[in-house]
C-alpha cells in the first residue's frame, strides 16, 4: 500500500518554535550519549523560530524549508560559530560569515541548530573523533555511526534536525546515511557551491543533504544548489524545478544493475534486502537491465590511495610540519600516504578516471539511472576496529561515483537482523539528481524502511 504519508508537502507553518524546542531538547537528552554534535546554536535558533513563526501568523511563507531543523557539519562555516573540522587545532576559528549554503539555507526558513561532529579534518570513515570524541550510532552505540558526516547522519537519525548538510569526497555523505538509517545525496560536482567549507580534495569534493525522507532531502538539495561565481568549481548550470515532478510515476525509466562487484561479498541482509528493492522498483514498472562497468573496482584505489591523498597531503603538509602532534594517528596515517604518491602514479590515475567518466557516458545512454548497495555491511562494532581494513571496506562501492563527479543517493532499504540499518544508492548521470531523487522518492512510496525510529529515541 502506498506510504502516502511520505508525499512531500510544505512545512507545517507556525510551528517553528515547536519543532525547534522539541529537535534542541533532544539534543540536550540524547547528544551525550550520541556525540552528535560539537556545539549547538540554541539562542540563535529560538529567535530565528520566534521570526519564523511570527511571520507565518503574518501570512509570509519565508521558503522551501520554512521551519526545518538543520544541523551543518562543523566543516562548513556559520558566522560567529567555531568551525573546527573536528581539529584541536581550529578550537577557536570562529566563522566571520556563513558559508554559501548556510546562507541559502537560511534565506528559504530553515533553523541552524548548531554543528555536527565529523572525522578530524573530514578524512576519513568512522568520525571517531581524537579531539571531541567518537559519534555513536543511535541504532546501537556500541557501533559507529560512519564518516566523515557521522554527525550528520546521526543528527539525523536521533532526531536532533529534520535534515543535515554533510559533505562527500569519496562516501562521507552516503556512508553515514547508510550506517544511519537516513537518505543522503552527494550531488553533481560544482552544483552546490563549497565556498566556505573546509577542503580535502576539491576537484571530489562536495556538500550535501541528509535526512530521513527524500522529500526532504529534495526541498533542500532545491533549496542550496545552483551557481556562485565566488567558486571556481561551480558550474554555471540551471537548476531545472524538478519538485514540481516528485512524485510523477517511475514507470518506463530504465535502472541500470551489475551484479559483479557491486552484488559480491556482501553481508547476507543486504544481498536479500537489494534482492527486495529490485522487487520494488520492479513493481513500480522500472525497467531492470543488466549492465558492465568493466574495471570498476579500480576506483577506490586510484580515488581514496593515491588522488585524494596526494590532495590532502599538498594542503596539510605545512600544518603536519608544526603540529604533527595534534592530529590524530588515523588521520596522520591516511595523509601521509599521499607523500608515496608519485607524479606517475597521480596521472595514471587521471587517465584511468577519464576513460572511467566516457564509460559511463555510454552507459548512461542506455540506462537513466544504476542501483548498488551503499556499503557491503553494516555498521561495524567500535570496539577493536581497525582503521586500516575499515578504510578499504567501508568506503568499497562508495567511490566509482565520486571519481565521475556524478550524483548519488543513499537510501535506506531496511533492517539487519541485528537490527542496523542497511542501504542501496542510486547513480545517475552528471546534473541528473532530479532521476534519483524522483526513483528514491518513489521507492519510499512503497517502503517504510526510513520511517522506523532509531532504538534511542525509544529509550
Amino acid at each position: 500500500m502506498p506510504n502516502t504519508a511520505n508525499t512531500p508537502v510544505p512545512p507545517r507553518l507556525g510551528c517553528a518554535v515547536q519543532e525547534t524546542r522539541q529537535a534542541l531538547d533532544l539534543i540536550e537528552r540524547l547528544n551525550p550519549i550520541v556525540n552528535a554534535m560539537i556545539c549547538t546554536t540554541g539562542e540563535q535558533a529560538m529567535h530565528a523560530a520566534e521570526a519564523l513563526d511570527s511571520a507565518a501568523a503574518a501570512g509570509e511563507w519565508r521558503g522551501l524549508l520554512h521551519g526545518m531543523t538543520v544541523s551543518v557539519k562543523d566543516n562548513v562555516d556559520v558566522a560567529g560559530v567555531p568551525t573546527t573540522a573536528a581539529s584541536s587545532l581550529l578550537r577557536d576559528n570562529v566563522a566571520r560569515k556563513n558559508a554559501f549554503v548556510v546562507d541559502r539555507l537560511v534565506r528559504n526558513g530553515a533553523v541552524i541548530v548548531g554543528k555536527a561532529n565529523l572525522h578530524e579534518w573530514v578524512f576519513g570513515p568512522t568520525s571517531q573523533s581524537l579531539h571531541f570524541g567518537p559519534v555513536r550510532n543511535p541504532w546501537n552505540t556500541d557501533h559507529i555511526a560512519g564518516g566523515s558526516s557521522g554527525g550528520s547522519g546521526a543528527s539525523v537519525a536521533a532526531g536532533m534536525c529534520v535534515a543535515s548538510i554533510g559533505s562527500d569526497t569519496a562516501g562521507s555523505i552516503r556512508l553515514p546515511a547508510s550506517f544511519n538509517g537516513v537518505a543522503g545525496l552527494r550531488p553533481t560536482v560544482g552544483r552546490i557551491s563549497t565556498t566556505g567549507s573546509l577542503p580535502v580534495s576539491p576537484p571530489f569534493d562536495t556538500l550535501g543533504p541528509l535526512a530521513r525522507r527524500v522529500s526532504d532531502v529534495a526541498r533542500v538539495f532545491a533549496s542550496i544548489a545552483g551557481h556562485d561565481p565566488s567558486d571556481p568549481m561551480s558550474a554555471d548550470v540551471p537548476v531545472p524545478n524538478f519538485l514540481a515532478r516528485l512524485n510523477e510515476p517511475v514507470r518506463g525509466l530504465r535502472l541500470g544493475i551489475q551484479r559483479r562487484w557491486f552484488f559480491e561479498d556482501l553481508d547476507p541482509d543486504i544481498a536479500a534486502a537489494m534482492e527486495r528493492a529490485i522487487e520494488v522498483f520492479r513493481s513500480l514498472g522500472v525497467e531492470l537491465v543488466d549492465i558492465d562497468l568493466g574495471d570498476v573496482q579500480n576506483a577506490q584505489q586510484m580515488l581514496t590511495f593515491t588522488m585524494i591523498p596526494a590532495d590532502a597531503m599538498r594542503l596539510h603538509r605545512d600544518r603536519i610540519a608544526e603540529h604533527e602532534a595534534d592530529y590524530g594517528a588515523d588521520v596522520l596515517m591516511r595523509m601521509r600516504l599521499g607523500e608515496k604518491v608519485s607524479g606517475e602514479q597521480y596521472a595514471q590515475a587521471m587517465r584511468w578516471m577519464e576513460i572511467w567518466r566516457h564509460r559511463l557516458r555510454g552507459v548512461f545512454q542506455h540506462v537513466d539511472a544504476i542501483l548498488s548497495p551503499t556499503t557491503p555491511a553494516t555498521a561495524p562494532a567500535s570496539q577493536g576496529l581497525d582503521f586500516g581494513q575499515a578504510i578499504r571496506r567501508i568506503p568499497r562501492f562508495s567511490c566509482a561515483w565520486p571519481i565521475a563527479g556524478i550524483p548519488s543517493l543513499a537510501v535506506p532499504c531496511g533492517v539487519s537482523e541485528q537490527g542496523l540499518p542497511m542501504s542501496l544508492e542510486l547513480a545517475a548521470g552528471w546534473f541528473n539528481e532530479p532521476t534519483i531523487l524522483q526513483l528514491g522518492h518513489a521507492y519510499q512510496m512503497l517502503t517504510d524502511h526510513h520511517l522506523r525510529a532509531a532504538p534511542i529515541l525509544h529509550a
